[in-house]
């Protein structure tokens, strides 16, 4: 997901040398996938910002980012997706890691714990997203594919956990609505979390922390 949306919650440091350590519990080669991402990302975001979306290449992203274009194209489908920051298949690998944190928790509790680490996973660098909101503004249709990429991962987070609320006897009906608001408020708590950030200099999941803390405070309080 992009940080426009959430995820292009979209957009940690950025990456460091290869030879830094696992980060987050990763393996080193994960690591290294992920800072390589990172890299081309960021390199994306700086190119268009510079030379606007037409005029920038694959080919420049790659040699910008220290890359080969074979590497690119292992990491993205299009020039679009590198500047949002959307991976493919994005909206599967969010729904099998939903359906796995059900096992183990609340649809709610679920939800959030994927949200968390989708955070986790989203440069923090304050540089970069306002370099990425500045794009955005310069190049409106970059605005209907994020949220094009949003609305595929809303839609597969509601089946699954609508799929979850009727293994549990909701009616089908009352399910997918439950699910629906669960997912809607999930995401708002998201965006939450990408102002506080910015404004106390946190970084996206300890954000996340503080934005539930005072909203399920804030509900107690009710």
């Amino acid at each position: 997901m992009t940080d426009a949306a959430t995820p292009s919650m979209p957009p940690d440091p950025l990456p460091g040398s290869p030879d830094d350590p696992p980060e987050d519990g990763l393996g080193l080669r994960e690591t290294k996938k992920r800072q390589t991402r990172i890299a081309m990302h960021r390199a994306a975001v700086e190119l268009v910002a510079e030379h606007g979306f037409t005029q920038v290449t694959v080919e420049m992203i790659a040699r910008k980012a220290g890359v080969s274009t074979r590497t690119f194209f292992n990491h993205w489908v299009t020039k679009d997706a590198a500047v949002l920051g959307v991976v493919p298949g994005e909206a599967v690998q969010l729904s099998q890691q939903l359906r796995a944190q059900l096992e183990v928790a609340s649809p709610r509790d679920a939800l959030r714990a994927v949200l968390r680490d989708v955070l986790a996973g989203i440069p923090a660098d304050p540089e970069l997203r306002e370099l990425k909101k500045l794009v955005m503004t310069k190049e409106p249709h970059l605005h209907t594919i994020s949220s094009g990429n949003l609305i595929e991962v809303q839609s597969e987070l509601v089946e699954v956990l609508s799929e979850g609320m009727l293994d549990e006897g909701m009616e089908p009906e009352d399910a997918r609505l439950c699910a629906a608001i669960v997912v809607q408020v999930g995401f708002a708590l998201t965006r939450s979390a990408f102002g506080l950030s910015m404004t106390r200099g946190l970084d996206l999941p300890s954000a996340y922390d503080r934005v539930l803390e005072l909203y399920d405070g804030g509900l107690r309080e009710v």
